[in-house]
């Protein structure tokens, strides 16, 4: 075989290898990554059916996100989650669900397969907050936009019941260096996100639910 032929032939030989090899890290990191997305848990729109139908039954259309007046829905990207790249997530640092005020279930009502479900969608929580009472300034804000009665609560220092209405607190102790802080009720709590995308301090946290703990309780 002349001597340009044997190069050729090595050449491509060694390229093919490392295509080869190059295809078979970037398979294997798309499977890792595929397969570790099963164990993540996400605050999706209200409706949203158990966390297998919806990753099945959602089609990746858009259309909730598109309709969401407070623009709080985005949608999964590859970056973010392989396996449900594509579906609808509530992001309480682009806004905030309406729904509990009951002034929107636009998501609901434009979802072609009921990933989103009509059938009582203020049924399931989205998730729960929680304040880092050690950032927080007495702002109040979570009270005053919390769609659940009771869901933010405000200690006693006399030692009776917390208060449960913003305007029954004493106003000596809502100042901004008070020790006495609201804290969430995380069994009324639904994990809408208002209080979280409205909080001056920025002190509160939104996190996903499992399961089990989804039921909301009215």
């Amino acid at each position: 075989m002349p001597q340009e032929s044997k190069k050729k032939t090595a050449l491509s030989r060694r390229s093919f290898l490392k295509f080869s090899a190059e295809a078979t890290v970037a398979f294997g990191v798309v499977g890792g990554l595929s397969f570790a997305s099963t164990e993540r848990s996400y605050i999706r729109p209200p409706g949203a059916i158990s966390a297998k139908e919806f990753s099945e039954r959602c089609m990746r259309c858009g259309a909730c996100a598109e309709v969401c007046p407070t623009r709080a829905i985005t949608l999964l990207d590859l970056t973010t989650d392989i396996k449900n790249m594509g579906t609808p997530v509530v992001d309480y640092h682009l806004g905030g669900c309406t729904a509990w005020r009951g002034e929107c279930m636009r998501c609901i009502d434009v979802c072609p397969t009921k990933a989103l479900s009509p059938k009582a969608p203020l049924e399931r929580k989205m998730g729960t907050a929680q304040i880092r009472t050690n950032e927080c300034v007495n702002c109040m804000v979570c009270y005053r936009w919390c769609p659940i009665e009771g869901a933010v609560l405000f200690p006693n220092p006399n030692g009776g019941a917390p208060f449960v209405r913003e305007k029954d607190i004493p106003e000596k102790i809502k100042v901004k260096n008070s020790p006495y802080k609201p804290w969430i009720d995380t069994e009324k709590c639904v994990g809408c996100g208002l209080c979280a995308h409205y909080c001056i301090a920025e002190c509160i946290d939104m996190e996903a639910l499992k399961e089990e703990n989804a039921h909301a309780h009215r």
